[in-house]
């Protein structure tokens, strides 16, 4: 895993949350706990609200970003890029992060245990 990548795959995946990641990203419901892990088993960091200590990473799936609230070893909801912006204030981010487009690419590109 690259420097600064964790991986949340083994989070219990709320019901709530598996219902939002097949709305917002179009998934099927009988592979969408599959296809969220991959998503979550590489993610960055992107905040922590200290009021009641959920966390936000970022993924991509699918070329598309998603955002994934967690507390405690759970993962609550899963949002869209447009959809957490706003609330990027709640986890301690009061603009968007510099240079997200390297953070995306990296989040998307190889695993470095992939490159030959």
């Amino acid at each position: 895993m690259a420097a600064g990548q964790r991986d949340y795959s083994k989070a219990r995946l709320t019901r709530h949350a598996l219902e939002r990641f097949v709305g917002r990203f179009n998934v099927e419901p009988d592979s969408a706990e599959s296809q969220l892990r991959d998503a979550l088993a590489r993610t960055r960091r992107l905040g922590r609200n200290p009021e009641n200590e959920a966390v936000a990473v970022l993924a991509i799936h699918r070329g598309k970003v998603l955002v994934a609230i967690l507390n405690a070893s759970s993962c609550l909801t899963v949002l869209t890029w447009p959809q957490f912006e706003p609330r990027m204030p709640e986890f301690g981010r009061p603009r968007l992060p510099r240079k997200r487009g390297r953070m995306f690419r990296r989040l998307a590109g190889p695993r470095p245990d992939e490159i030959p």
